[in-house]
């Protein structure tokens, strides 16, 4: 073998991965890999980028050293399932959107869900939703469900003066806080990324969420979304905001500020559940 690249067994060996786990990973683009010139069959591993990635693995931990091995890319129907899995365990199954509205939900609209996948496993989502306007205020006062949102009023991002919903941003939980804050971190700037980029190439006029714990409604307030109801003794507030261009330094911040605060493993720190949002 060249003296540039390993084969997949050296890459394996330096990475300390087992078979599945190194095969699926570059598939899924984490780790360097090359077709070797005049194969139409076979890959090589580039040695200098291998390394770096062992020496990562490697590394003593302490500070955190941000979430490479996370990834947010489109649902496909696979995900959309293990997404509703996720969702079951923390909220139970009456409190989520079923798997077979969401598979109704995407043959009308295929580009309304994201997932983060970690070493290939969907690990949370996050879903912006365009809407009729008209049922957004039915939305936020509760009187109507997300699973029962009629398939008529889901838009098409190129139909023009469109408003958008901020249906969810889900992260399974796990034992480590660390972990936990790298997900959440990832997930909400990656989905404000999605937003100001559908922002900037469709015709977008409102945007809204429904924050139904206080960690939500602080971030819609901290990300100056306007509140605009209130219900049940101000533990459901609906917000609108008609221009997001500035929030990615405010979620910055707003992650900067959550990184001082003692860490907690509550299902609810970055989502809210059946109309989860944030």
């Amino acid at each position: 073998m060249d003296a540039e690249y390993y084969t997949a067994e050296e890459a394996m060996k330096e990475l300390k991965k087992p078979r599945s786990t190194f095969f699926k990973e570059v598939e899924n683009g984490l780790i360097p890999s090359e077709i070797e010139a005049g194969r139409q069959r076979g890959r090589r591993y580039p040695k200098a980028a291998i390394d770096i990635l062992a020496k990562r693995i490697n590394r003593p931990k302490g500070r955190e050293q941000g979430a490479t091995h996370l990834v947010f890319s489109p649902s496909s129907i696979a995900d959309l399932w293990a997404e509703v899995q996720i969702g079951t365990e923390l909220y139970g199954a009456n409190d989520i959107v079923s798997f077979d509205t969401l598979l109704q939900w995407r043959d009308v609209n295929s580009k309304m869900f994201m997932s983060v996948k970690e070493h290939g496993q969907v690990i949370g989502y996050s879903s912006l939703m365009p809407l009729e306007e008209k049922m957004l205020e039915l939305l936020l006062q509760d009187r109507l469900r997300e699973q029962d949102i009629p398939l008529k009023l889901i838009r098409q991002w190129t139909d023009p003066c469109i408003s958008v919903y901020i249906a969810s941003a889900t992260i399974k939980q796990s034992s480590e806080p660390l972990q936990n804050r790298q997900r959440g971190r990832f997930l909400l700037r990656h989905t404000m990324k999605w937003a100001l980029s559908l922002n900037k190439q469709f015709d977008i006029k409102n945007w809204y969420g429904i924050g139904a714990t206080k960690e939500g409604q602080h971030l819609f307030e901290h990300l100056m979304f306007k509140e605009i109801t209130s219900l049940y003794d101000g533990k459901r507030k609906g917000y609108l905001k008609e221009d997001i261009e500035q929030p990615i330094k405010l979620i910055d911040k707003l992650l900067s500020e959550r990184d001082k605060k003692p860490q907690t493993n509550s299902k609810e720190d970055f989502s809210d559940g059946q109309t989860g949002t944030l």
